[in-house]
């Protein structure tokens, strides 16, 4: 009688295991627009409270703020991105035709100036190689990206409308006690603010604010400029300067001389500061990111995760470390006890 109970248990296991592991490869390919779609509920959490104060309906509610999120996603995309290609392409032809050691011989020896020609040329035209690859791969997956996108508004929707039961139904499932439970979520708060509006949010803000001075002074292809400042101002120890330091000294060695100048100084000056002066009002005494595990998080993400690993990476590495953190003080030795 015994050996027939191990073996019910045994096939019962299993079924269980195969059930979770067809589960894992069906929500596989769909895993990244369900997280962000739960992410962006909880980011636009706050706006969806002031839309429900005023129309007093939950579902209703949530359709308002998912059609404004919607349109909010939709315009960048069907407006700018065909723009942003033929810029990334401008761009390109305008590097291959500057003439890097000419200018570079004025400051260092004729042959280490050949040299570092040479390699910038090959650095510039493995980047450009490469995004026209992640473009083409792009457009060869647009069915695939709409079904994701689709998965991410549904998700988004749900998880906005439902946000008290999701919550509530976690909470059941939680295996740490009432307190240790809410210690643990605050610190995922404190944590997720940090990194999406610490470095994230204030990271688009610097870049716009390169892109608004860029349109300013009329200087040719700013959309894709103000792209690439968005990007590289969410991950840090880079930041906007990458774009606005090489306009300036490029529109200084065109002799544009006030447009460098005024470049050059805005982005010290202003730029530069967006972080000190925003991060004390969005975060107010929310939990700081230190440097280095924002780096690796970033660095791992992108790796793993690609252009969503500038959000993912420092979020999930982020949470481990909480945990660890926890565990090391003795916090979790509630565990199971609830």
């Amino acid at each position: 009688m015994a050996d027939y109970k191990d073996i019910k248990r045994g096939i019962a296991g299993a079924i269980i295991l195969g059930i979770f592991v067809l589960t894992f490869f069906i929500l596989k390919e769909i895993i990244i627009p369900i997280i962000f779609g739960l992410l962006f509920a909880y980011i636009f959490n706050p706006v969806y409270k002031k839309i429900l104060t005023r129309v007093k309906r939950k579902t209703l509610s949530a359709l308002i703020l998912l059609f404004g999120l919607i349109i909010l996603i939709a315009i960048p995309i069907i407006y700018m991105v065909p723009i942003l290609v033929n810029q990334l392409f401008e761009i390109y032809v305008l590097l291959q035709n500057f003439n890097f050691g000419e200018y570079i011989n004025n400051f260092v020896q004729s042959n280490i100036s050949s040299t570092l020609a040479i390699n910038l040329d090959n650095i510039i035209g493995k980047l450009f190689s490469t995004s026209l690859d992640q473009f083409k791969i792009l457009v060869k997956n647009f069915p695939s990206l709409l079904l994701q996108f689709a998965v991410f508004f549904f998700t988004f929707y749900f998880a906005t409308r439902d946000a008290n039961e999701l919550r509530e139904y976690i909470s059941t499932l939680s295996p740490f006690s009432d307190a240790t439970e809410a210690k643990i979520l605050k610190e995922f708060r404190g944590i997720t603010n940090a990194i999406v509006f610490g470095q994230v949010f204030i990271g688009i803000v610097q870049g716009l604010a390169v892109g608004a001075c860029l349109f300013f002074l009329g200087v040719s292809n700013a959309l894709t400029l103000t792209f690439i400042a968005c990007i590289v101002s969410m991950i840090p120890i880079l930041g906007s300067w990458i774009v606005w330091l090489p306009v300036s000294i490029f529109l200084l060695i065109n002799g544009q001389t006030f447009d460098g100048v005024f470049l050059l100084l805005y982005g010290a000056l202003f730029v530069s500061t967006i972080d000190n002066l925003l991060r004390p009002y969005i975060l107010s005494k929310q939990t700081n990111l230190p440097i280095v595990l924002s780096v690796i998080g970033t660095i791992g993400g992108l790796y793993f995760f690609g252009i969503t690993g500038l959000l993912l990476g420092p979020l999930t590495l982020a949470y481990v470390l909480i945990i660890i953190e926890f565990y090391r003080q003795g916090k979790l030795k509630d565990l199971f006890n609830k």
